[in-house]
């Protein structure tokens, strides 16, 4: 098991509430968090928190409007090359960590089911707002 900090639970709570809302896979981001900090990879997780965003903006469009209309065939494309850069990030992450850890990511998030293909997008939807709380700051602070 990943021992997950202080300071890691307590940035997630100020995501919480900045946010309003609640993670439902807040343990697999704390996770991702300490693995990132362990592998001196946080440019990793940022990138990640970045795609996630992407690509959860562009789900919901897709959604809206369709995958095969004329509108979002470039961004059904571009929607389906994030989301293998995202799944790579993920794996680069968990790469190194524990087998159960590695197991779990990988069986929750990046075998290709569709129960896991839902938990993923509905992780990177939570994801992105670490990304929009980091935005968010640098607001503040620019």
């Amino acid at each position: 098991m990943i021992p997950i900090r202080p300071e890691t639970e307590a940035f997630l709570q100020e995501v919480e509430t900045s946010t309003g809302k609640k993670f439902h896979f807040r343990r697999e981001a704390a996770v991702l968090i300490e693995l990132a900090e362990m592998q001196s990879m946080r440019q990793v997780f940022d990138d990640l928190t970045f795609y996630a965003k992407f690509v959860s903006h562009a789900a919901t469009i897709i959604k809206r409007q369709g995958a095969g209309s004329e509108d979002t065939a470039k961004l059904s494309l571009e929607f389906s090359g994030k989301l293998e850069n995202t799944s790579a990030l993920v794996a680069t992450l968990v790469r190194e960590a524990p087998t159960e850890i590695r197991q779990q990511f990988t069986e929750r998030f990046l075998s290709l089911t569709p129960a896991s293909m839902e938990s993923f997008l509905s992780f990177l939807y939570e994801l992105s707002w670490i990304k929009n709380y980091y935005l968010d700051k640098d607001r503040e602070v620019g």
